[in-house]
């Protein structure tokens, strides 16, 4: 077992030989988020103009911030984007022109998306990333702000805001093109500058939408810290091995797995993975469930069975989730990814897939328990 570089040790991850059902769940006590405000089906003050009413659901409580202190923190370092969501019967050919069913206009970024998913489910939650000067990063700002996370740590940049262009077809697959505007401007000094939310957290949390440099930054001041570090390498991409190396946990999706691999199957994929100096590997397989590694064993936890609409922020509220069920309620991350974990991560994930846009898809708590209370009945 490696040791971090303070009194902190690197944790070992233990699987479990088979799979039990997931139960409900609760934060730890002292959570410093509280819901009293109510989403509706009218333009938000927060959205972006011309945003279309209905990118908010109604029905979903908002979040807001209240003066206790939670004991599980998790900061994000990551990306905020504008989605512009098209749904149609299927996916257009090269050079293709199809007419879409709806449209709808959504906060999204994979950074964001996870912040959002881990603040919904009772975590208090400290996002760094950037935004343009336009409206549209003061209202991703206050989005945040709105959903119960601390955006203090958002750098604002002379670039416009990151936006996403969403294709989604009657089978809930997509197609997504980023263009990342001012999430590119995200460096390691605004990293570093930022570096206390990252050295206090339960968890760090991290993905590729931004610059390389920037998330290695922030992996290495959580190492330097013991702070554990989730990875979700997503865009895909060739990673430098030290990266692995700085992570508790990878979760990759099938097709991440394989370009970072170099490998087709699953778990000798993520065997690569944990040769390469990661602690764990909870790989994601959609409408399959999900896989856990490490260097004790693997297991599998079986999805729910939904009819998908929209898989956009499924797996951000997969990893939202795992973050926040791994952080214990004394600030301290727990030593082993259990069945019962990624079954609640699975139901977290499987509920997201069946709404319309990225964070108005993501569920609260008390939907994730009760649609579990539910399957499970």
């Amino acid at each position: 077992m490696r040791s971090r570089p303070t009194t902190r040790s690197r944790r070992s991850y233990t699987a479990p030989t088979r799979a039990t059902s997931a139960t409900p769940w609760s934060p730890a006590a002292g959570s410093r988020r509280t819901a009293n405000r109510c989403w509706t089906s009218e333009p938000s003050s927060s959205g972006p103009p011309g945003a279309p009413p209905g990118y908010c659901e109604k029905g979903k409580e908002r979040p807001t911030l209240n003066s206790n202190d939670s004991k599980i923190t998790i900061t994000v370092v990551g990306s905020l984007n504008y989605d512009l969501v098209c749904v149609l019967d299927r996916l257009p050919a090269l050079g293709e022109t199809l007419t879409a069913r709806s449209h709808v206009a959504a906060f999204g970024g994979k950074g964001a998306n996870q912040a959002v998913a881990a603040a919904r489910l009772g975590a208090e939650v400290r996002m760094i990333g950037a935004v343009g000067s336009d409206p549209t990063g003061q209202a991703m700002r206050r989005n945040l702000e709105e959903n119960g996370v601390d955006a203090t740590g958002l750098l604002v940049a002379a670039d416009p805001s990151g936006t996403a262009m969403i294709n989604i077809d009657a089978n809930g697959d997509n197609t997504i093109i980023v263009y990342p505007g001012a999430n590119a401007a995200l460096t390691p000094d605004w990293v570093a500058a930022n570096g206390d939310a990252i050295r206090s957290s339960s968890c760090l949390m991290l993905q590729l939408e931004t610059p390389l440099d920037s998330v290695l930054a922030a992996a290495r001041i959580a190492r330097g810290a013991g702070v554990p570090v989730l990875l979700n390498p997503a865009p895909a991409r060739p990673l430098p091995d030290e990266l692995f190396r700085l992570c508790d946990v990878v979760t990759p999706n099938e097709t991440e797995l394989r370009l970072l691999s170099g490998v087709e199957g699953v778990e000798e994929g993520a065997r690569i993975l944990l040769g390469k100096g990661v602690g764990a590997v909870v790989v994601t397989l959609g409408g399959k469930g999900s896989l856990c590694m490490d260097e004790r064993g693997s297991f599998a936890v079986p999805s729910y069975e939904v009819r998908a609409m929209d898989a956009t922020a499924a797996g951000d509220s997969f990893n939202g989730a795992l973050a926040t069920r791994l952080s214990d309620a004394d600030g301290a991350h727990r030593s082993r990814i259990s069945a019962d974990d990624l079954a609640f991560c699975n139901a977290a994930g499987a509920l997201a897939a069946t709404r319309l846009g990225a964070q108005p898809s993501i569920p609260t708590l008390a939907e994730v328990n009760d649609f579990i209370a539910r399957r499970t009945a």
